[in-house]
């Protein structure tokens, strides 16, 4: 007699990753010697269930002493958690479903590699928090000082991911200031984060709109201040797609070393839009630049810098958390794509200082290779 086909199911990451933990942590108590290998990059916290990182701390703790077989193991953990939180029916499932003659090292790595891509994943409510505060009091110093802790984590990230994988890596220098700092960007740092998100209005897009609209006719009114601009604000950047293509005639027009009035971004943004997207209208962009002669230039230039510190804070975290969830992307890619958001924050961070407008002479302008509005990282 046969046995009835086994249903159809497709595979779900959430229990591999279940599979991988339990084969791991069954793995070092059969074969205990592995432990000393896994420890110097295999953290508590890379294991998705909580009770599977109380086995592993378990199993840290007994290391000096030695006894830590499945039957002492278990006794181990009803005196650190108690008989109800130790669950000791879960002890059979670790050996059940370890595979035999195991590879701890190589089932601890596939935690590791979980662990570190939602460690990278959670790092970017941080910049969105970040962000927002810098946006609410106009000031660089959270969003840098924030980019700062990312780094180091990133860069701890990539160096306990080369000592699992046993690839070269650089030595990492974490200032000192920023060690105890880049150890507790954990859960509970990013639940705060989130709280703070969570205590503050959304963005508002028609006022980042609006902002742009008044940045455009400050530029105009104020040539000088276009190459100041131009260097962190490349016109991709812009939302809306009329006023984008407004401001990009504007840097055109100055990188050419041409005028720049209303009339000649008017004239040049008409021929660029030919067959492209709906300019305002001319009276409006008249308007605008009137307007904005009762706009202090550096003023209008935070609040365009805050609001963009904010979209690309919201489309980086999009970005990471979409890349760390890819398990066929590799974590220096990972590590990569989350530099490069710093890099760009950074860049806008900068715009958030105030400092004296230069007279054009050269525009460069130079796109940080990082997040778009529309989430590419270049």
């Amino acid at each position: 007699m046969t046995n009835p086909p086994v249903e159809m199911i497709a595979m779900r990451h959430d229990e591999l990753v279940r599979l991988a933990e339990q084969a791991t942590l069954g793995g070092l108590m059969l074969r205990p010697e592995a432990l000393g290998s896994v420890r110097p990059w295999l953290r508590a916290d890379d294991f998705a269930d909580s009770w599977h990182g109380q086995v592993y701390t378990a199993l840290l703790e007994r290391e000096p002493v030695g006894g830590r077989d499945p039957h002492s193991m278990a006794a181990v953990l009803v005196d650190r958690l108690g008989t109800r939180r130790a669950n000791l029916p879960r002890f059979a499932d670790l050996i059940h479903m370890t595979p035999p003659a195991p590879e701890p090292a190589e089932y601890a790595r596939m935690v590791a590699g979980n662990g570190l891509r939602r460690e990278v994943a959670g790092l970017g409510v941080l910049l969105q928090a970040a962000a927002l505060a810098s946006a609410n009091d106009l000031s660089a110093g959270p969003l840098t000082a924030t980019c700062s802790l990312v780094d180091a984590g990133l860069d701890r990230v990539d160096m306990r991911w080369s000592g699992a994988t046993g690839t070269p890596h650089d030595d990492v220098v974490v200032p000192l200031q920023l060690r105890a700092a880049a150890r507790n960007t954990g859960r509970a740092a990013r639940l705060a984060a989130d709280k703070y998100l969570t205590a503050h209005p959304p963005r508002d897009h028609e006022s980042e709109r609006q902002h742009v609209a008044l940045l455009v006719g400050s530029l105009i009114s104020h040539p000088g201040r276009i190459p100041d601009v131009g260097r962190w604000l490349p016109p991709t950047r812009i939302e809306d797609a009329g006023w984008r293509v407004l401001y990009g005639a504007t840097l055109e027009l100055a990188e050419l070393g041409r005028h720049v009035d209303v009339l000649t971004v008017a004239w040049a943004a008409a021929a660029h839009a030919h067959h492209g997207p709906e300019l305002p209208s001319l009276a409006l962009l008249r308007q605008t630049v009137d307007d904005a002669w009762y706009v202090h230039p550096p003023e209008i230039t935070r609040l365009v810098a805050a609001d963009q510190a904010r979209q690309i804070a919201d489309v980086g975290a999009e970005h990471l958390q979409a890349a760390a969830s890819n398990v066929s992307l590799e974590i220096g890619d990972l590590v990569d794509a989350g530099r490069a958001v710093t890099t760009t924050l950074r860049t806008i961070a900068s715009a958030l200082e105030p400092r004296p407008a230069t007279e054009p002479t050269t525009v460069r302008i130079v796109e940080p290779p990082a997040i778009t509005a529309q989430g590419a990282a270049r």
